[in-house]
């Protein structure tokens, strides 16, 4: 009887893959860049086999061969190609500035970029405005040397807008991001459209931000890794805001050394962003590329799988196939010499999710509930956001400062915004954006009402996030765990378990892809880390990626069938800014 290496199944896998894929992706310059990392395309441009430009107009064709399956980029950089060419010269005449020099990266549409793009978090209602100044990771990412290529589609208002009965990857202005895995099924998370464009290599990385969830539930459910930081770990100024205290960038890559070198690029402190000041002294001296590890240093690594809050009766885990591969991964850690804790006899996080990890508990007491936080912080952000967000003076939204007006606006150009419910399959059918709606009910007041719930939801996270790192054994030696295994993937129509915790904690997470479900969607394992524990974030998932050595590639399984109302977007709304392609604008 033969039996198949691991080596030969990823083979027959690629083999299969090649043979299947409708979008095969072209040369570029005679070079494949199919799941390219930054420093296989870095040493490609240093050995003259490519350049920024060429690479530069690759990913422009790759986005015009298949974007209009997938509505994951919003507008692209009509500027690009000329600071690609900048670039290259800079390299040909004094070298390059790092390991992103000449590399092309997109924004998610929250992200501010000071050039003739539009900015809109995927919502008609910011659209043609412009902020004061652009948002200092870009800035820094520029400075780095990378190539701004375009803007990303994302959830509308960053899954703020609605609180039920929406489409996630669904915005006003562009319609439905797809999966390319399989295009009947979520994308999760408003990050997607920056997602999908990597995991389709319509680009080399992307940036995503998170407040609960945006960063490690599409990366996720498309194969890729991240580290949603903790927030103050790099600036916030120039993203639209959230929430204060649970807003962060983040990187979306194929690789963790990609998130560590991002992470490297964009920490730092800002003027503009004094949460910031918090994480002075925090970074690593050698900076998070040197936390980058191999397999080999998982042994004597100390994982804890928190039983009863995730790992029992989540429904992913408990989904046809699905635990037998967790079960096989988690074998694998401990063949390669982790030592994995069974966390069972207590649940630490009882008090702050429910059985099933995708929530707050059902007893938890009404005044208790995170969402008052969010909510109030959702109003707090925009009345700042637009305190330094400007239209023309002729435009009738001009002098918009509340979210009231906000959603006022949506409800009197309803036929476009489907605000007040009617008919549009994405949103809620009450009022089509209730989670507006419950900011707006809030009055932006950081009153008595706020405290109680944002701080007792910020205290019971961190202290079971932090207890949950020290395992007590039954003779009662404390064991310090180097983090916390979770499994992350969709539950049915409900969202993915791993983020809520974290994010009430404004605590870090890893995402590291593992394995695919029964219906060719990707999941992963989140790894919880204490507060600014993000270098030893990415020690342990770079060695989990070593070891799993996870990189199955979309098939697209129903791009030409699946259909649905997201095939019209919004009709006859003007851009105000020259955008190279006109991805869901029509010209002024």
């Amino acid at each position: 009887m033969r039996f198949w290496t691991a080596a030969a199944s990823y083979a027959l896998l690629a083999l299969v893959q090649a043979q299947d894929d409708p979008f095969p992706l072209p040369l570029c310059n005679g070079v494949d860049i199919t799941d390219a990392t930054i420093d296989s395309l870095q040493a490609w441009m240093s050995q003259g086999k490519l350049t920024s430009q060429a690479l530069v107009r690759c990913y422009l064709a790759r986005i015009e061969q298949t974007n209009r399956y997938l509505a994951s980029i919003s507008e692209v950089n009509p500027d690009a190609l000329d600071i690609a060419a900048t670039m290259d010269t800079e390299r040909a005449t004094t070298g390059a500035r790092g390991p992103m020099h000449g590399i092309p990266f997109v924004v998610k549409d929250n992200i501010y970029t000071d050039d003739k793009h539009n900015t809109s978090e995927g919502t008609l209602v910011l659209l043609g405005g412009r902020y004061a100044s652009e948002a200092t990771v870009v800035t820094k990412m520029r400075a780095a040397g990378g190539v701004l290529l375009g803007h990303s589609t994302m959830s509308e208002a960053a899954d703020h807008r609605a609180l039920s009965q929406y489409a996630s990857g669904y915005s006003s202005r562009t319609g439905q991001g797809r999966n390319p895995f399989n295009l009947t099924q979520s994308t999760a998370g408003s990050s997607s459209g920056s997602v999908i464009a990597v995991r389709s290599n319509q680009v080399a990385v992307a940036l995503g931000t998170e407040t609960h969830g945006s960063l490690v539930h599409p990366s996720c459910q498309l194969g890729l890794y991240t580290i949603k930081s903790t927030p103050g770990l790099m600036s916030r100024h120039g993203v639209v805001t959230g929430s204060y205290y649970h807003d962060t960038p983040g990187p979306l890559t194929r690789s963790m050394k990609d998130v560590a070198i991002m992470l490297d690029i964009m920490k730092g402190i800002d003027k503009y962003d004094n949460l910031t000041f918090e994480a002075t002294g925090r970074y690593p001296a050698d900076g998070y590329t040197s936390a980058v590890s191999q397999k080999g240093s998982l042994k004597g690594v100390k994982l804890g799988l928190p039983w009863k809050a995730y790992w029992a009766a989540n429904g992913h885990v408990n989904s046809p196939g699905n635990r037998e591969q967790f079960n096989a991964r988690i074998s694998e850690l401990e063949a390669a010499g982790a030592e994995i804790y069974n966390i069972t006899e207590t649940n630490p996080f009882a008090l702050v999710t429910n059985p099933y990890g995708t929530g707050m508990p059902n007893d938890t007491l009404p005044e208790r509930n995170h969402l008052i936080a969010f909510s109030t912080l959702m109003s707090v952000g925009y009345a700042e956001w637009l305190r330094n967000w400007t239209f023309p003076g002729s435009d009738e939204r001009y002098g918009m400062s509340t979210i009231e007006e906000m959603a006022a606006w949506n409800d009197a150009n309803n036929a476009t915004t489907g605000a007040l419910g009617n008919g549009t399959w994405w949103w809620n059918n009450v009022t089509g954006q209730s989670f507006y709606d419950n900011a707006v009910a809030t009055n932006g007041t950081l009153g008595p009402s706020f405290w109680a719930a944002f701080g007792w939801g910020r205290f019971t996270a961190r202290q079971a996030i932090d207890n949950a790192h020290s395992y007590v054994l039954e003779n009662g030696t404390v064991v310090e765990l180097d983090g916390l295994l979770v499994p992350n993937g969709r539950n049915g129509n409900q969202g993915n378990a791993c983020a809520s915790v974290p994010a009430y904690a404004g605590y870090p997470i890893a995402q590291v892809p593992i394995g695919m479900d029964g219906y060719s969607v990707p999941f992963g394992l989140c790894v919880y880390g204490r507060q600014y524990g993000e270098a030893k974030l990415v020690e342990v998932a770079s060695a989990m990626e070593d070891l799993f050595q996870w990189n199955a590639r979309p098939l697209w399984y129903n791009y030409e069938t699946a259909k649905g109302p997201w095939e019209a977007i919004w009709p006859g709304y003007t851009c105000s800014r020259s955008s190279l392609s006109q991805y869901g604008c029509t010209v002024a």
